[in-house]
């Protein structure tokens, strides 16, 4: 089955207007078409959550229930397109989860994966590369460690994810770094692909105090309102094969001068251990360069979209479609099947 997706879909690259035609068929939802009938409401053509909407103000004021930080968090994630919680996971929370997945590490053979960059595919895990190499991160932990949902479906990451989703949230993603990732400034659109593109958030987790020059998470402020690239003239999401490392480049610098043009410097995220960065799937960010060589940057990433929305690779990857439960949470992977599941747990 994923063969013939894969077939079907390189031989589509060459026609982008019937590639998007049938993207667009094989992709619909319910959510997306409601989306697409309050087009007028959102600045982007992909729509968004509400906290998107032209109505921000009206809808915000129509929710009495809100609390003043939480009426805050809603404002500045608006205008921004973050929100930090400063100590929002415990020393015990951060200790368990560095245990569990120490002891995933050390088992023969360990079930877990790595992915970065220089990496062709996902790896099984490797401690020369996974403790020497920056960029490298360990992919979906919480699949095997438990410690790691406790950290990623801490209440406190929840209440601000039904806030902006309004309704509970589906994690399809983890990432796990040691160092600093160096990672151009991007857009999670391009690359952590939905079928709301727009409907997508990320939480980034400090699991210890951040040192200066250890390659610093880095953001633009209301880069998530920038509106303009498109890849092959119509898609939010980049495919390497449809559209080129050159776009890919074009995208890149199309941001920086965004970013020069309307005076928009990165910021640094100079986290102590426990705070939690939220950040909109259109915001602009990545990482700084590693400047104390051998400096370790511990952090946990997770890229959440409400329930009812997909990631893409449910589409071409059928034995990665599974949603699991652990109690109210609901998280899926496309790294992992079933059988690989049930065997490394711990």
């Amino acid at each position: 089955m994923k063969s013939l997706v894969s077939t079907a879909k390189n031989a589509l690259h060459k026609y982008p207007r019937l590639y998007e035609g049938v993207y667009n068929f094989a992709t619909l939802n319910r959510d997306y078409i409601r989306q697409r009938r309050a087009r007028a409401q959102f600045q982007s053509k992909f729509g968004g959550m509400w906290t998107d909407r032209a109505d921000f103000e009206e809808k915000l004021a129509a929710k009495p229930n809100l609390s003043a930080d939480q009426t805050a968090q809603l404002k500045a994630w608006r205008q921004d397109g973050i929100v930090i919680l400063n100590g929002a996971i415990s020393d015990e929370q951060i200790t368990a989860y560095l245990s569990e997945t120490k002891t995933l590490q050390a088992k023969q053979p360990s079930p877990l994966r790595m992915t970065s960059a220089a990496l062709p595919a996902p790896t099984p895990y490797d401690p020369t590369l996974f403790d020497a190499t920056a960029s490298v991160r360990l992919v979906d932990d919480y699949m095997f460690a438990p410690a790691s949902r406790d950290i990623l479906f801490d209440p406190k990451i929840t209440n601000f994810l039904d806030m902006v989703f309004e309704r509970p949230a589906l994690l399809t993603q983890s990432l796990r770094f040691n160092q600093g990732s160096e990672q151009p400034i991007h857009q999670d659109t391009a690359f952590v692909r939905m079928n709301a593109p727009m409907k997508l958030v990320g939480v980034w987790v400090a699991l210890e105090d951040i040192a200066p020059d250890s390659g610093e998470l880095l953001y633009l402020l209301g880069s998530h309102n920038w509106e303009g690239y498109l890849f092959s003239g119509r898609f939010k999401h980049y495919d390497a094969e449809r559209d080129g490392p050159e776009q890919l480049e074009a995208w890149h610098q199309w941001i920086l001068d965004e970013a020069a043009k309307r005076g928009v410097k990165p910021q640094s995220f100079h986290a102590k251990k426990g705070d939690v960065l939220f950040w909109h799937a259109a915001l602009a960010h990545g990482g700084a360069p590693i400047r104390k060589i051998g400096q370790t940057r511990l952090s946990l990433v997770g890229h959440y979209c409400p329930i009812g929305v997909r990631p893409l690779y449910h589409y071409y990857k059928p034995a990665q479609r599974r949603i699991y439960e652990d109690a109210q949470n609901r998280y899926t992977t496309s790294y992992y099947t079933k059988a690989e599941v049930k065997i490394g747990h711990l």
